[in-house]
């Protein structure tokens, strides 16, 4: 059955919830729908954001449902009728056997697996921007996984309040699905890259003074094609426009397999150079031997990543179809489309026209799918922190549910 969404673009919380209720109630009335939600995904963004508490109260009360998380991000949007488009504020009401979700927070941490409890295969996690070592947050709560798989993202970093069964400052909160739900994705990126791989050989902190033994920063520049002369002169102020769209692809050296760019490349942004040290300052912790790719932000690339992570999304579904045909279940809409609902988490820096670009491809290659989304100050995918990418999940009708 397909998961319930609803949202609304009123300024006016009393309204925008009214708006909820009225679309919530006909949903339920269709015959393809979930009737019993127990599980709320909710995302405002900045005009919703002082409810707090008082928004979560007026949720439970108005529909019925108890556990509700999600946060304060910097933009919300929804499947409607006519496409996906961006509102203030958008709902997901799941239906899940109560075995088979947990929600999760410092304050509520996940119990041992029981009989009342699965145990956690993926986790759905938001996060304060100003928590302190998110890197190793978000991969410690992997360990939590029997898949390593946490997904979701950074709140607004001006207000940093999620919601995890309350409204919560500061740490990591989210919620935790078993192995039986059936949840498919992954993360895209969709960088183009202007040079080779890369290894760090001498750094300090986030700043790379040395690659494969050579300067860093004239690494930097031979990548970009920016001539040796404009170097020699010191006109570093005339490379800056050149320097805002690079992005670095990054891998360890305990994870050889993976590609310094690629969909297992942990993103982050140049935020500086040293010209005299011939540094290059990037927005993460270093260490000799890690690898190293300059690439630059590009509509295009990402688009076209994008619908590389569709394509394979649909090849999965069409095998779930033929599987849940296969069981026995009858023709109809479950059948044609075996699909509850969606959620998507894209960069807060990607432009209004690129943003606007990928709810269209995602509307197109998705269709009638429930989906609601938000633009993130960081993404998580396979328990690491990303910058720069988009993270799809689609919740599966699995035939052996």
């Amino acid at each position: 059955m397909r998961f319930i969404v609803a949202h609304s673009s009123l300024p006016s919380w009393p309204k925008a919830l009214d708006a909820l209720v009225a679309q919530v109630a006909q949903a339920r009335a269709r015959s393809d729908t979930i009737t019993r939600p127990n599980l709320g995904l909710v995302y405002v963004d900045r005009r919703h954001a002082e409810s707090g508490e008082s928004l979560l109260g007026s949720l439970r009360e108005r529909l019925g449902v108890v556990h509700w998380v999600g946060g304060v991000v910097p933009g919300v949007f929804a499947s409607t009728p006519q496409g996906i488009a961006p509102c203030g504020v958008a709902i997901m009401l799941l239906q899940l056997a109560q075995r088979d979700f947990r929600v999760f927070s410092g304050l509520q941490p996940l119990p041992p697996r029981s009989r009342q409890w699965r145990g956690a295969h993926a986790l759905l996690a938001h996060a304060d921007a100003e928590q302190s070592e998110l890197d190793e947050l978000v991969c410690e709560l992997g360990g939590h996984s029997d898949a390593g798989d946490v997904w979701g993202g950074v709140v607004s970093p001006d207000r940093g309040e999620h919601f995890a069964d309350a409204a919560l400052r500061g740490g990591i909160s989210g919620v935790a699905f078993s192995s039986r739900v059936s949840l498919l994705g992954g993360l895209s990126q969709g960088l183009q890259a202007v040079g080779p791989a890369r290894t760090v050989t001498r750094c300090t902190d986030n700043v790379v003074y040395a690659l494969d033994g050579q300067p860093a920063l004239g690494a930097l520049l031979d990548d970009l094609g920016e001539s040796r002369r404009s170097r020699e002169r010191e006109q570093w102020r005339e490379l800056v426009p050149s320097l805002r769209d690079v992005v670095v692809g990054l891998s360890w050296p305990q994870q050889p397999q993976q590609p310094a760019h690629g969909a297992g490349a942990v993103l982050r942004g140049l935020i500086g150079i040293d010209p005299g040290a011939q540094g290059v300052a990037l927005a993460a912790e270093l260490q000799p031997g890690m690898q190293l790719r300059f690439c630059r932000r590009q509509q295009h690339e990402s688009l076209r990543d994008l619908l590389r992570l569709c394509t394979e999304l649909r090849d999965e579904l069409e095998q779930r179809r033929e599987a849940y045909l296969a069981a026995g279940h009858g023709a109809g809409h479950h059948a044609a489309a075996p699909v509850r609902g969606a959620l998507f988490v894209t960069c807060a820096s990607r432009r209004e026209d690129a943003l606007r670009a990928e709810l269209q491809l995602l509307g197109g290659q998705l269709g009638e799918v429930p989906l609601i989304g938000w633009q993130s100050a960081g993404e998580f995918s396979g328990a690491a922190l990303h910058s720069y990418s988009s993270v799809l999940r689609v919740f599966a009708q699995d035939p052996a549910v």
